[in-house]
């Protein structure tokens, strides 16, 4: 018989509060899910001001960018005060719904991460672009404000990796807002990720910078001035040099010297680059930059200095007129001897284009030493520092500007922002073209080149390349037809004699190599490790002329037994004042196709992909797979 305390304890235990109890909970739930499934819409909309304010901050509107952060900001502290709270901690403890939870707090971590890097952002913008910016100014870095960015990018560089770590663990759960989240996670992962890698680069060169500008010890550099007019493999010959000093962020020019003048034009002899090739007896200072990485034309032109001279220095600035040129489109026009004002559309073709006009050798040199103090006050001149920074970047990518640094941890800062100047590295398919000047000409301005590579890949990722080359010497009439055109060894011949060197992929095998309709031999050399190809060609005026290469790749492409070829191409450009065309036909075995193509390709028939480049002026990198029919 049961007791009267349990019968009394069953009547208590009514279904109408147990539905009761049931109900308030739901709804305490409900109460409690109604910030959390707004988490979406507040990460959507932090992505889309981030997105705003770099809009506003690209197109200089400091203003406006501000105000997108502080709305960002305010989306992701409604993610994070909902999800880190009791409504987080309660969802986060019910079955199934729990995932969806830890989506959402994950994404808000990484927006939050992501606002703190666009803060920083922000923060430093106007010291380093805008109207006030104290950076650069008068030859000058400002050493406290350069320490201040620095750290700035070693902090949001982390800011930006913790948020990728934290996106990454976003999930594609279900209940409703799964697919919401992670479009959302999607969307901020694509604005994450570029600016992550960018960061990633940038944190070594940053931290790099006091050094560079002898913010604790003085530094000194050589600036060597390149004539893209008269082609070197590693760019422009170095017609002008000038020693550098920096101490405290001050930049002090010394004596801008001519490359032709008496002392530096002598023939001299120094300790060579360790086994390069293009160091073979006695060179001259205009002459010892044939090799075409900077590291090892850089480090020949510095001792070739110091054993002329008698000057030690830290590294090299190589920079020629087309960077000049371009930093001119940030800056503005400048005057110069001979023609005056002048401005990014003209400068190039006035200053090595129209030798024409200079009276004599000596004004001509003249304006070379004048180029000198140019390059300084435009790069160190107050505000646009962004810009400029940018614009230097975009010259490094088309090998218009390269540095050469002997301290081990700066060189390879440089290295990792793309700055050194550099041959690629890849082991697998390589284009890269380059010519020396043979006849003591300025003719290389109005060299135009295309070159066209025809790939057939194999099964076993070997390939069969042909690699046609056509040089056209689109120069004007010779100005003095009295006593005619010297065809070399002067600056207005109209005649181009040039040495292409196609550096060519690892472990090639030339068939067979053609110049002008001739059959020429098919020995390569070798460049620390990279084969290569030396081919003489010499065009008279409005002349073209066609070198053809076959050869054999043994690792164009990666077989995989899962039926898969993937192809895989590097190109490097010379710095050229045309820049060369470059066009890639790729075929791939019978029974393969191709679907997903990089920017810049086009499927152009079964198993055949297309790349075409008017104008090459970046360093590309391809990756390309096909897939065998099953």
């Amino acid at each position: 018989m049961p007791s009267p305390r349990s019968s009394s304890t069953r009547r208590l235990v009514r279904p109408a509060t147990v539905i009761g109890g049931l109900f308030l909970l739901v709804v305490v739930l409900v109460l409690l899910a109604i910030p959390f499934l707004k988490a979406p819409g507040n990460a959507e909309g932090a992505r889309a001001d981030l997105e705003a304010a770099r809009t506003s901050l690209a197109d200089g509107d400091v203003e406006s960018a501000e105000a997108s952060i502080d709305s960002a900001r305010r989306h992701a502290d409604e993610v994070q005060d909902a999800m880190q709270g009791i409504g987080g901690d309660v969802w986060s403890l019910v079955p199934v719904v729990g995932e969806p939870v830890s989506d959402v707090r994950h994404l808000g971590n990484a927006l939050d991460h992501l606002t703190a890097a666009a803060e920083l952002a922000v923060e430093a913008w106007p010291a380093v672009n805008g109207e006030q910016a104290t950076l650069f100014g008068d030859r000058s870095v400002d050493v406290p404000t350069l320490r201040t960015l620095v750290g700035a990018v070693d902090e949001a560089s982390v800011h930006l990796d913790t948020a990728q770590l934290e996106l990454r663990e976003v999930n594609d759960s279900a209940l409703g807002v799964g697919t919401r989240l992670s479009e959302a996670r999607d969307e901020a992962a694509d604005v994450v990720a570029p600016l992550a890698a960018s960061a990633r680069q940038a944190k070594p060169l940053a931290a790099a910078l006091p050094d560079l500008f002898g913010a604790d010890d003085d530094r000194t550099y050589l600036l060597a001035l390149l004539n893209p007019s008269e082609q070197r493999f590693s760019g422009g010959a170095p017609l002008t040099l000038a020693p550098m000093t920096v101490s405290d962020g001050r930049l002090t020019i010394g004596e801008a010297r001519d490359t032709t003048d008496e002392e530096l034009y002598r023939v001299g002899r120094w300790e060579r680059v360790e086994d390069n090739l293009f160091h073979n007896g006695k060179l001259r200072l205009s002459t010892s930059t044939y090799a075409p990485d900077w590291s090892v034309s850089g480090e020949e032109l510095l001792r070739g200095w110091e054993r002329i001279v008698g000057e030690e220095t830290d590294g090299l600035i190589a920079v020629d007129v087309v960077a000049l040129a371009d930093l001119l489109r940030v800056t503005g026009p400048v005057d110069v001897p001979i023609y005056g004002r002048i401005d990014s559309s003209n400068f190039t073709q006035k200053m090595v284009g129209d030798y024409d006009a200079f009276p004599d050798n000596e004004a001509r040199h003249e304006l070379n030493l004048a180029l000198v103090p140019l390059f300084a006050d435009q790069i160190l001149g107050a505000g646009q520092g962004l810009e400029k920074i940018e614009s230097l970047r975009d010259s490094a990518r088309g090998r218009h500007f390269a540095m050469w640094m002997r301290d081990p941890d700066v060189q390879a800062a440089v290295t990792d922002v793309g700055l050194s100047g550099e041959l690629s590295a890849t082991d697998h398919d390589y284009i890269a073209v380059f010519n020396q000047n043979t006849n003591r000409s300025k003719s290389d301005y109005w060299q135009r080149r295309t070159v066209t590579s025809d790939v057939r890949l194999r099964e076993d990722g070997s390939a069969a390349v042909t690699l046609t080359i056509s040089v056209f010497n689109d120069s004007p009439p010779y100005a003095n037809q009295l006593y005619g055109d010297p065809r070399g060894g002067a600056a207005r011949t109209r005649w181009n004699g040039m040495r292409l060197g196609v550096f060519l992929p690892e472990g090639v095998e030339v068939d067979r190599a053609v110049v002008a309709g001739r059959e020429v031999g098919t020995k390569v050399f070798d460049y620390y490790g990279r084969p290569y190809k030396l081919l003489g060609i010499t065009l008279p005026p409005r002349a073209t002329r066609e070198a053809v290469l076959e050869y054999v790749v043994p690792a164009a492409a990666v077989a995989r037994d899962d039926g898969t070829l993937t192809y895989r191409l590097d190109a490097t450009p010379q710095g050229m004042v045309n820049p060369q065309a470059l066009s890639v036909s790729v075929q791939w075995p019978e029974g393969y196709d191709v679907s997903d193509l990089p920017e810049g390709w086009t499927r152009s028939g079964p198993g055949r992909a297309t790349y075409d480049a008017p104008e090459l002026v970046t360093q590309p990198s391809f990756s390309i797979t096909g897939v065998r029919a099953q």
